[in-house]
């Protein structure tokens, strides 16, 4: 099981439930607590407000490899973070961090400026590729993304963004340095580097019907690290099914910079939807400069007549709100959804990896998920043992 940084976590914590305890908890000049601290002047628009997540995940997994299975049994904290978030003026800042393993890591970490007709962003935060991954974790359809957002290394880095969005349209650029490591021990970057843009267009957005369409890229720069081209099968309690090493000395030589190139689309129409996304990569350094393909294809429908809610000035999916919450005597809503993913990493002999998986999403509230996914995945390979990884997982995620 994943440990917390329990004594950054237990302070902080300590420190919220000091400020939002009922005896504080009244409105004074502008603070107000409905369970967290906030802050708000109507006069101006400037606001303040702590936020955080916390997931929670058990699975029952079957891991077979060469004939032999083996039972996963196990459980863990996924993720678990603490920050705040606010506006001034035409500023907009975020301040997020993740406990976890006995680290502090470093999640959102930037400040927006609202020009005239375009956003500025400066921090710590992801480069623009894929809706799945830009659109928080909180409101994604399976417990883990698609195969690709792990292979390719999708992430967050320090640097500099202009944004900008219409009625039907979003783009975003920029360019990035480092990453950060364990904030606990240095608060120094990598040496990698990164230049990304993203594009998205909604050509259809009525009351009945909403079409996406997007395309990215990212070129990067491993800084002399070089990388690692590995992912899972839409469970992270098992071990990783496919795995290329091109670090340096490793056998199939060094990455030096790598291009990626993503194209995605969504329809949502009513309770469904149905939402794509394809990827390839070509790494440049390793002999014949090897590319790899992932796909995959997600649907959903609400079975309680919920729709997916769709952001257009960024091109993303944003949070599920029951029509009739538990917490007012509701039912909450229900979601059923299934997914097919497959990745490609036959030119340097580490096979395919596929996954089928279903799910059953019940959001008791706003902020209160309960997830259920049962996966069934499996890597080929010519010449090679069949790996395979099935079975079920739960998530309980509430976020604030």
């Amino acid at each position: 099981m994943k440990n917390v940084n329990f004594v950054s976590v237990s302070s902080v914590l300590a420190s919220v439930i000091l400020l939002t305890s009922p005896a504080i908890g009244q409105e004074q000049s502008g603070w107000e607590s409905d369970g967290f601290l906030r802050w708000n002047n109507e006069t101006t628009g400037d606001e303040f407000k702590l936020r955080g997540r916390l997931l929670l995940d058990a699975a029952n997994l079957d891991w077979t490899e060469g004939g032999v299975e083996t039972e996963i049994q196990d459980s863990e904290i996924r993720d678990a973070r603490l920050g705040f978030q606010g506006r001034s003026g035409s500023f907009k800042y975020v301040a997020e961090f993740g406990f976890l393993n006995e680290t502090i890591s470093a999640k959102a970490l930037y400040v927006t400026y609202a020009a005239d007709g375009f956003n500025v962003q400066v921090g710590h935060m992801k480069t623009p590729n894929s809706i799945e991954f830009l659109s928080a974790p909180l409101y994604s359809t399976f417990m883990e993304r698609g195969s690709g957002s792990y292979l390719y290394s999708l992430g967050r880095q320090v640097g500099v963004a202009v944004s900008t969005s219409g009625d039907n349209y979003s783009f975003k650029a920029g360019v990035y340095g480092g990453r950060f490591g364990d904030l606990s021990e240095s608060v120094e970057l990598d040496d990698s580097s990164a230049v990304a843009a993203r594009l998205t267009y909604v050509p259809i957005n009525t009351d009945d019907m909403l079409v996406h369409l997007g395309a990215s890229f990212r070129h990067y720069d491993y800084g002399g690290a070089g990388t690692r081209v590995r992912s899972r099968a839409g469970a992270h309690l098992t071990p990783r099914l496919v795995t290329a090493d091109f670090r340096p000395g490793r056998p199939l030589g060094e990455a030096d910079t790598s291009m990626l190139w993503e194209v995605e689309a969504a329809i949502v129409s009513g309770p469904f939807y149905v939402h794509g996304e394809y990827m390839t990569m070509n790494v440049d350094g390793p002999t014949d400069d090897p590319t790899f393909d992932s796909v995959f294809v997600n649907t959903g429908w609400f079975l309680t007549g919920e729709t997916r809610p769709y952001r257009t000035s960024s091109g993303t999916f944003t949070r599920i709100s029951p029509n009739s919450p538990v917490s007012e005597g509701g039912h909450g809503a229900w979601e059923v959804a299934a997914r097919y993913d497959h990745s490609d990493l036959n030119e340097v002999a580490a096979g395919e990896l596929t996954t089928w998986s279903l799910g059953l999403n019940w959001y008791v509230d706003k902020r209160f998920r309960i997830m259920a996914n049962i996966v069934d995945g499996e890597r080929s390979l010519t010449g090679g043992n069949d790996i395979s990884a099935d079975g079920a997982q739960i998530r309980m995620q509430w976020d604030f």
